[in-house]
């Protein structure tokens, strides 16, 4: 079989999960054919290294990519009121043209693979293929409020018909049971098949966990410290978790924060109140540290010398930072949301639960861990041989089924 999966832009973690994919199927038995399609190739350390030592073809998708599409609205650009309408309306014209004509081009690239599956694709609408296709919605964190800015209307209005127009054309592919509820909540007239594959870890087998002794003289790190390898999106739900730091505080634990991943360099705060965290300049003491993006190396390193690995999320379609936390037998704990349960739950995996909208708990779980070391551990190391026991082998074996099923009809 030829497989095809397209990966124009993402996200740390939508990159991380096309290369680990696209490896993963390569390496079946079957032996089936891969290539990973990439316009702005934004790719993590050594994944084309990764991909070309496990045969997976990295080609480039052609030309320049679409911007997303929003409705068209008012602007003042000369002044003339049926003037500024018609250039709108122009400019809105000519860009629904160059998609039009970016998709039937990608659809002649395509067009010799069995099946391309399209790993990320907001903004990007689907091409006129005459084989079959699916995708990845990720999530319908644009259909939810959170009482802060994430999506307005016009983004909510713009993605939803994105996804609508890829219901259509091709068979979407979701990583928990609450996403595909989701999805049938957000698309009640939907009547396709929705496929649940769950994901294990992301971090390569290669990796090699840098020491934790080495992490803390480069970053300063204390020696009771928890992690949350989130961005900084609304839905991750940061805020919480710098209220539970100033419980700390008030209850005289000192354990500091470290975040990490897209948006988080340079974060450097200290915590003088439930509300927010003042932002400081080095080499002032902090509370708040954010190293922005990191080797896999270091991330593994990061998971074994904290207390914890934390996610407060209030809305995911999974907990990649706890996969890969399981994958190092790191003690997690995790916000007692539906995805996560979800996880725990089909992977066999263990977690500390809180109530993420409570930053008491979230303090009471987190001063547990202090006291609760040997148990932490022993779920560590039982989630990740429950993740060895699901690995990707595992999850590229059920992707393969459903691309045989696509295939032969």
């Amino acid at each position: 079989m030829d497989i095809g999966i397209v990966c124009q832009n993402a996200s740390t973690g939508g990159w991380r999960y096309a290369v680990t994919l696209a490896t993963s199927l390569a390496r079946l038995p079957d032996r089936p054919r891969v290539t990973l399609w990439s316009h702005v190739v934004r790719l993590p350390p050594g994944a084309a290294d990764a991909l070309a030592r496990d045969g997976v073809r990295l080609a480039a998708l052609p030309g320049r990519l679409p911007r997303p599409l929003r409705p068209p609205r008012r602007r003042r650009m000369l002044g003339w009121q049926a003037v500024d309408e018609a250039l709108v309306a122009f400019w809105h014209r000519a860009r629904l043209r160059h998609r039009e004509r970016y998709g039937r081009h990608l659809a002649r690239v395509l067009a010799g693979h069995d099946v391309v599956h399209f790993a990320w694709p907001y903004g990007l609408d689907p091409p006129p293929l005459d084989g079959p296709m699916s995708f990845i919605p990720h999530d319908f964190i644009y259909a939810h409020e959170f009482g802060v800015g994430a999506y307005d209307h016009a983004g909510w209005t713009a993605t939803r018909a994105s996804h609508r127009r890829w219901l259509d054309r091709a068979v979407p592919v979701v990583s928990s049971d609450f996403v595909a509820a989701e999805l049938r909540t957000v698309f009640p007239d939907h009547r396709g098949t929705v496929d649940v594959i769950y994901l294990s870890g992301l971090l390569p087998g290669s990796v090699t966990a840098t020491d934790p002794a080495v992490l803390r003289n480069r970053w300063g790190l204390p020696a009771d410290y928890v992690v949350c390898p989130n961005n900084l999106m609304p839905h991750k739900n940061l805020g919480t978790l710098l209220a539970a730091l100033w419980h700390l505080r008030q209850a005289g634990h000192g354990v500091k924060l470290v975040v990490c991943g897209a948006d988080t360099a340079g974060v450097r705060a200290v915590v003088r109140g439930a509300l927010y965290a003042d932002r400081v300049d080095p080499p002032a003491e902090w509370d708040v540290l954010g190293l922005g993006m990191v080797s896999d190396d270091d991330l593994a390193g990061l998971f074994r010398g904290a207390q914890l690995v934390i996610n407060p999320s209030l809305c995911e379609a999974g907990s990649g930072s706890a996969l890969d936390a399981w994958s190092c037998g790191a003690a997690v704990a995790l916000a007692d949301i539906p995805a996560f349960r979800d996880q725990v739950r089909v992977l066999g995996t263990a977690a500390e639960w809180f109530d993420p909208r409570d930053p008491r708990d979230v303090a009471r779980v987190i001063a547990g861990a202090a006291t609760e070391r040997d148990r932490l551990a022993a779920d560590g190391a039982a989630a990740r041989a429950a993740l060895a026991r699901y690995g990707w082998d595992e999850v590229a074996r059920r992707y393969l089924a459903m691309f045989t099923r696509l295939v032969t009809g």
